[in-house]
């Protein structure tokens, strides 16, 4: 039996999509994953993927485009359809084989940023691709990113780290106001490296700068930019734990079992991205006008979500090793 996974983005959701890989092998079926370049590196060499199709966003433009990638996606005896956009909806229609495709909750997730009381309810996006494979009759139970790093792997990017014990710290995120003030992160930093921890900067090369500025002020390994993503992985999974925004190195540490304490700040913890309790942590303020931003991009005056002072984020992040 093959089955076909689908999710085209972003990198943290592709990450995330590692949670029913093992499911899906267990059931007994070969697994194949669609998605965007350059994510697919991150499956490379995992035995639970039998093959990674790769495409370009720009590939996919139009509906003729989407006919034709689907006649190259045949014999499969099902699919699930972990994006459920219309981009997907219209690939999948093209299919003459079953397709389950994860309920995202989008109306929730957005009404959320209205009637706040909503974010009571926590939802967490591993537990929803879970469900689309229960629809399927597939049993998942507790269903964690999982991506193993090889030591060949760790071995390579040794070169770049600091002595043990280190802490990464990823003080960047997609859009500005989903990052936790670089003051802060300063003092976090330091405060870290005073109880004898060194430090490593990760990000994509658009962080270069923050990484830079914790480099130059607290002694950290500023590795932004200078990573593939399977190199990231490697070095996250020698670390102690990860320190982040809402964004994707979070979710590399879950990947790559080691504890997360992740800050969020417009966006909240009930959307889905925040790490199961056995993963680690999420630090809101969770103020009446939270969450004010679906994706983070909402710029917002007073910042007072993250109002979160850095010893708070040091003590809760040393208590979580403590529990790890």
């Amino acid at each position: 039996m093959r089955a076909l996974v689908i999710r085209l983005s972003s990198l943290g959701d592709v990450i995330l999509v590692s949670s029913v890989l093992s499911p899906l092998r267990r059931a007994g079926f070969k697994v194949d994953l669609l998605t965007y370049a350059p994510f697919g590196e991150l499956y490379k060499g995992d035995n639970r993927v039998s093959r990674v199709i790769e495409v370009k966003r720009e590939e996919l433009k139009d509906f003729f485009d989407l006919k034709e990638l689907a006649k190259e996606l045949s014999g499969y005896s099902l699919a699930f359809d972990l994006h459920s956009t219309l981009k997907t909806k219209l690939l999948t229609r093209f299919f003459s084989f079953p397709v389950y495709t994860y309920k995202k909750h989008a109306l929730l997730r957005r009404l959320m940023t209205v009637f706040k009381p909503l974010k009571s309810r926590w939802l967490f996006v591993p537990e929803l691709y879970a469900d689309a494979l229960r629809k399927a009759g597939i049993e998942v139970k507790n269903p964690r990113p999982e991506i193993a790093v090889s030591e060949k792997e760790r071995r390579e990017v040794g070169k770049y780290l600091p002595p043990s014990p280190f802490v990464v710290v990823a003080p960047g995120a997609r859009w500005e106001a989903k990052r936790y003030p670089l003051e802060k992160f300063l003092a976090v930093a330091l405060s870290l490296k005073e109880r004898g921890f060194s430090l490593v900067s990760i990000g994509g090369k658009e962080d270069w700068e923050v990484g830079k500025f914790l480099e130059e002020k607290a002694g950290a390994f500023n590795l932004c930019g200078k990573l593939t993503l399977r190199e990231s992985l490697a070095v996250i999974s020698l670390s102690s734990g990860v320190i982040s925004n809402d964004s994707a190195v979070l979710h590399m540490g879950r990947a790559v079992k080691v504890p997360v304490l992740a800050i969020f700040g417009p966006t909240h913890p009930a959307f889905g991205f925040a790490p199961f309790e056995d993963e680690g942590t999420a630090l809101t303020r969770n103020l009446p006008c939270s969450p004010c931003s679906l994706h983070g991009k909402t710029r917002c005056r007073e910042r007072l979500c993250f109002d979160i002072p850095p010893e708070e984020v040091v003590e809760n992040f040393l208590s979580l090793l403590k529990r790890s």
